[in-house]
C-alpha cells in the first residue's frame, strides 16, 4: 500500500486525516476515565503519532503507520525518549471508508491496543 518513497495520494490522505480525527476523538471521549491528562497527535504522511500523558504513570506513545495498517506502542521515558514494547496492532484499515462506525472501530482497536501494551507496565509500578 505505501512506500516510505511515495507519498500519500489526496483521497489517501484525506482518509488518513479523517481516522486521525476519529482517533482524537476517541482519545478525547475516553482521555478522562483512563487518566489522561494530555493528548498530542501529529499526522505526517503514512503516519500518525500520539502522545498520552497520564496523572499516574507510565506515559505512552503509539505510532500508526497508515500504509501497513500497523500501530505500535512505547513507553515515554524521560523528556525525549521511548521504550519500544513487543505489543502490536496489525490489520487496520483506514481507507476507502468515509462512515464514522468504521473510522471509530479502527480507532478502538488502536485505543485497546493502547490499554493491552500498558496493563503489564502498571504492575511493575
Amino acid at each position: 500500500m505505501s512506500s516510505n518513497d511515495t507519498a500519500p495520494s489526496d483521497d489517501q490522505q484525506q482518509d488518513i486525516d479523517g481516522f486521525a480525527d476519529a482517533l482524537y476523538e476517541l482519545l478525547q471521549a475516553r482521555g478522562q476515565s483512563l487518566g489522561v491528562m494530555d493528548i498530542a497527535l501529529e499526522s505526517d504522511g503514512w503516519f500518525i503519532d500520539v502522545e498520552l500523558m497520564f496523572a499516574v504513570g507510565p506515559d505512552m506513545g503509539v505510532s500508526v503507520h497508515t500504509g501497513a495498517g500497523e500501530a505500535r506502542y512505547c513507553e515515554l521515558v524521560g523528556e525525549d525518549r521511548e521504550r519500544w514494547l513487543d505489543g502490536q496492532v496489525e490489520n487496520l484499515d483506514v481507507f476507502g471508508s468515509e462512515a464514522d462506525e468504521h473510522r471509530e472501530a479502527q480507532a478502538m482497536l488502536v485505543l485497546t491496543g493502547l490499554l493491552d501494551a500498558r496493563r503489564p507496565l502498571l504492575t511493575k509500578a
